[in-house]
């Protein structure tokens, strides 16, 4: 070819573009790439590994799983302290002597007080003189627990009918006995509880128990002695 001549014209074989030279490689263009560059989704919505999306999901998600680990963690160490800490020494049953109770409290009362004899192993957790009510009345109350989880209470009030009838709360009226020469009209609830009520005259005896027939048939004797 001779100097300053133009190079001849063969079609486009002659014809290479600037990024085709030797040792480097066409860019290629991504139809799923986001703003950057940086491969997002594809046209099916699917989440493309290692995208923007991808990560942006994944600290999301990921500060929701440390602040739910740091909440366990919290709460693990209060239950540690909790454990380590000194507790209070506190008795399982609380005793009282209801005899010596009955005894400060007569002289408040406008009838005699009920004071049974309680079998061996029974103690009393609760005995007190109290107002019935918004009335001028009082009752006397007493709550006594036993061997074998048998429980009973004795409430006595110088009252009316309807308020023994009440104390019953929605228990089955379910017969009437004889203990002692007094008669008592027998409640029965589904949990097995039994409220024995007797009276005389304006003197009202409700005992509620949990208990074996014979025991409180034992307290209904005492309570129907008293009561004469």
């Amino acid at each position: 070819m001779a100097l300053g001549a133009f190079p001849e014209d063969n079609g486009d074989v002659n014809a290479q573009s600037d990024t085709n030279t030797v040792g480097t490689q066409a860019p290629v263009t991504r139809t799923d790439a986001g703003p950057e560059g940086v491969p997002m989704a594809d046209e099916s919505g699917v989440m493309l590994p290692g995208s923007r999306e991808e990560m942006r999901f994944l600290r999301k998600n990921s500060n929701w799983v440390n602040m739910i680990i740091a909440i366990f963690a919290c709460l693990a160490v209060v239950a540690v302290v909790l454990l380590i800490a000194p507790q209070p020494q506190v008795d399982s049953q609380r005793v009282v002597d209801y005899q010596t109770i009955a005894e400060q409290s007569q002289d408040s009362a406008d009838f005699d007080l009920i004071v049974p004899e309680i079998p061996s192993g029974w103690t009393s957790n609760e005995a007190n003189l109290d107002r019935v009510g918004e009335s001028d009345h009082t009752s006397w109350y007493m709550s006594f627990v036993g061997t074998e989880r048998q429980w009973v209470s004795i409430e006595q009030a110088k009252a009316s009918e309807s308020w023994a009838e009440n104390q019953v709360d929605d228990a089955i009226a379910a017969e009437t006995v004889t203990v002692g020469g007094s008669d008592f009209q027998i409640y029965r609830t589904e949990d097995a509880k039994e409220h024995w009520v007797t009276g005389k005259g304006d003197t009202f005896v409700v005992i509620t128990a949990i208990a074996r027939p014979d025991t409180i048939d034992a307290f209904a004797k005492q309570v129907a002695e008293q009561l004469k």
